[in-house]
């Protein structure tokens, strides 16, 4: 059965671009007009394809075993394999930290290291009293 969830996907090559959206139904279709689109105004094309995360931005898809799928001839690709990779990417995605999070994380070592330094310091520090 087909998810009804939809993606904002690109497919991109050099500084040129093509936005399109599409679910696990019309993936195909969407992808190959992408292209389309793209080969018009690129000519020999070898293009990357990226998804939209809501926290992180536009992501390279990337495969379970850590491949950046290249597209060069859509119609002889396995798009239900490409499909689940957009869906690893979003979802390895989803396990990164956001903005804030990192924020707060660098803000506590930053806290932890000072305090750190301060209790060397008053450690090393001795008062030599003069009777």
């Amino acid at each position: 059965m087909f998810s009804s969830q939809w993606y904002q996907l690109k497919l991109q090559f050099r500084e040129h671009s093509a936005d399109f959206t599409a679910g696990e139904c019309s993936f195909r279709a969407q992808l190959h007009a992408a292209f389309v689109r793209l080969a018009a105004v690129g000519g020999e094309v070898k293009a990357t394809l990226m998804v939209y995360h809501r926290l992180h931005g536009w992501l390279k898809v990337c495969d379970t075993d850590h491949r950046y799928p290249i597209i060069q001839n859509p119609l002889r690709l396995d798009c239900a394999r490409l499909f689940k990779a957009v869906r690893h990417t979003l979802s390895e995605a989803d396990r990164w930290p956001s903005d804030e999070e990192k924020l707060r994380r660098r803000v506590e070592r930053q806290t932890r290291r000072r305090a750190e330094d301060a209790a060397a310091r008053r450690s090393r520090f001795h008062i030599v009293r003069d009777d």
